[in-house]
């Protein structure tokens, strides 16, 4: 019925996480972020939940042309892609460094990220408005 911690009582919960990577793979744009399916975002697994997501570079927003992309997360994992079949439409100038937000996270992707995989530390948690 209702997932506490993501939208029982207010919008809740944003996973920020940075471009590490823009490829082309067989004329597709792949982006890859330094967060995936095993470093937060197992919900996305089966592109199950679409998360509303925010750009920026120096923590401003990032507009323009938008093109269709690919989500891979940071491992070697055949299985961290986050989203192949929905393309989510993000700015053609998007670089590495820039930063990719998923709103309403929810109260889990810290859990899913208590272990550290394939080398990457869990995730950073802060407490507080969003700056």
């Amino acid at each position: 019925m209702a997932e506490p911690g993501r939208h029982l009582v207010a919008d809740a919960g944003v996973l920020e996480t940075e471009v590490v990577l823009v490829s082309e793979r067989a004329r597709t744009r792949w982006v890859y972020l330094d967060a995936g399916l095993f470093t937060g975002l197992a919900e996305a697994y089966g592109e199950s939940i679409l998360y509303r997501l925010e750009v920026l570079r120096d923590g401003e927003p990032l507009l323009g042309t938008a093109g269709e992309t690919v989500l891979a997360g940071p491992t070697c994992d055949s299985l961290d892609v986050l989203y192949q079949r929905h393309r989510y439409l993000l700015p053609l100038d998007l670089r590495s460094g820039d930063r990719v937000r998923f709103l309403s996270a929810g109260a889990y992707t810290a859990t899913y990220s208590s272990v550290g995989f394939n080398g990457f530390p869990p995730l950073r948690e802060e407490f507080g408005p969003l700056r």
